[in-house]
């Protein structure tokens, strides 16, 4: 039976369907693809689901092979994690191998590939044994393997430019039939240079994806009701179609905001922006998709959010390919997420204290860790007067009205400190708690709401 996921309707219903169709013919026609999407979207559910065999079978054909390489099953284990990840490569495939019942004899060829590399850890050895497995599966068996590479970002920034010169030797030496497609937060292109800096070694690699960039839409109608349908079945409810297109509205179509809008709406919260920010579950969604915009691309939305024109041509391309940014003139895909960042993330390099949901913003991000009542009480002084030195003894009054302390009272210092720790702030550099010895304290940056 068919999975039950958006992407299985007809184009013409779904907006991630229309999206999936040019992208398997692309890997049909053997080129390497990359699929970009921001937080909230589902891109390791997208990854999964291009696995599932019904999927395989319908749009790609047995002659294909699907194998998820997943950095989180990383087993560096001693070994450098270039070694990890070619050792995870000839893992899958093997599994992929016993799954499919090759013959017996191949599947021992490839579990002593297998021990061989684990015995001598060397990346040369590795690469080679991948070679040979790849030679027997596209050559003698006539597959071809697409390697789906999830939260491939984290193995770009961190791995040897060699390891991706090996991976691109494979593919030139199995054109067409050693297929890639990467999941991203953003275009290899534009990631090149942001945590690396041998970005012409790497070239060769990146360049591969390029002429068939992704973007993971956000739900239209179809999409929505089957997501929602699937959760209100695990919780045995009834949907209400009135509801799911006020949601669909309000959230922009970005499936985290759905979600968490919905089921908000359901409970009785009125169809209001504003109420609905006030509310943890829809925040706490705004606040990590917020976080999870680059630094320029937060410059931009806050352009955008403030009704004035965006600049930043490439960023912009980039926005609206992940379907943050939509129409002409350009706007941001939700009223809802405009306003949070108009009142939340333009206060994106500080803390913003709101007494009234008792909640911390840390550089645009909700804080998930609890404060103590002292702990809170003493960031709602400093938020107060952000920018301010705030003298011991005024601190000391704030917090223990009804006590005579001495400025050298060390519950002063114990709170900085963890403070400190909640907010992620470096005690030996500071950045939003600043000590002026012998005076006081500054929050450097920051404002209290509520």
């Amino acid at each position: 039976m068919m999975p039950t996921e958006p992407w299985n309707l007809a184009p013409s219903e779904s907006a991630r369907a229309a999206m999936v169709a040019p992208l398997i013919a692309r890997l049909r026609a053997g080129e390497c693809c990359s699929v970009i999407g921001v937080g909230g979207m589902g891109k390791s559910n997208f990854a999964r689901y291009l696995q599932l065999d019904e999927v395989r079978t319908t749009h790609l054909g047995d002659a294909f092979w699907v194998v998820l390489i997943d950095s989180n099953a990383l087993v560096i284990d001693g070994h450098p994690a270039e070694f990890a990840l070619l050792e995870l490569i000839v893992h899958r495939l093997i599994r992929e191998a016993e799954r499919r019942a090759m013959p017996a004899t191949f599947v021992q060829e490839l579990d002593r590939f297998h021990s061989g590399m684990l015995a001598h850890g060397g990346q040369v050895l590795a690469v080679r044994y991948l070679e040979r497995i790849c030679a027997r599966l596209c050559g003698e068996y006539g597959l071809r393997v697409v390697l789906i590479f999830d939260q491939f970002e984290d193995l770009w920034r961190d791995l040897d430019a060699r390891l991706f010169l090996n991976l691109r030797f494979l593919r030139d030496e199995f054109k067409y039939r050693l297929i890639y497609l990467t999941i991203t937060r953003e275009r290899l292109q534009r990631a090149r240079a942001r945590g690396r800096g041998d970005t012409a070694a790497v070239e060769a690699f990146w360049e591969l994806f390029e002429p068939h960039v992704f973007g993971l839409p956000m739900y239209n109608a179809a999409d929505a009701r089957l997501m929602l349908a699937r959760i209100a079945e695990r919780r045995g409810a009834t949907l209400d179609d009135h509801v799911i297109t006020t949601a669909l509205f309000l959230s922009g179509g970005h499936p985290g905001l759905l979600r968490a809008i919905y089921w908000k709406l359901v409970d009785g919260a009125p169809a209001d922006a504003q109420a609905l920010l006030a509310l943890p579950e829809v925040a706490q969604e705004c606040a990590k998709l917020w976080g999870d915009l680059l630094p320029e691309e937060q410059q931009l939305v806050r352009r955008l959010a403030a009704g004035r024109e965006p600049g930043d041509a490439e960023t912009l391309a980039e926005l609206v390919t992940t379907g943050l940014v939509r129409g002409d003139p350009p706007a941001l895909f939700t009223l809802l997420f405009a306003d949070y960042v108009r009142t939340r993330g333009a206060d994106a390099g500080g803390i913003v204290v709101d007494q009234r949901q008792r909640q911390v913003w840390v550089d645009g991000r909700l804080l998930q860790q609890r404060l103590t009542p002292l702990e809170f009480s003493m960031l709602v002084f400093l938020a107060g007067r952000a920018g301010q030195v705030c003298r011991r003894e005024e601190i000391l009054a704030a917090l223990y009205p009804d006590e005579s302390l001495d400025v050298n009272d060390d519950r002063i210092d114990t709170l900085l400190r963890r403070l400190r720790d909640a907010l992620g702030d470096d005690g030996r550099s500071p950045r939003h708690l600043i000590t002026h010895r012998g005076v006081g304290v500054r929050l450097a940056e920051g404002r209290l709401e509520g």
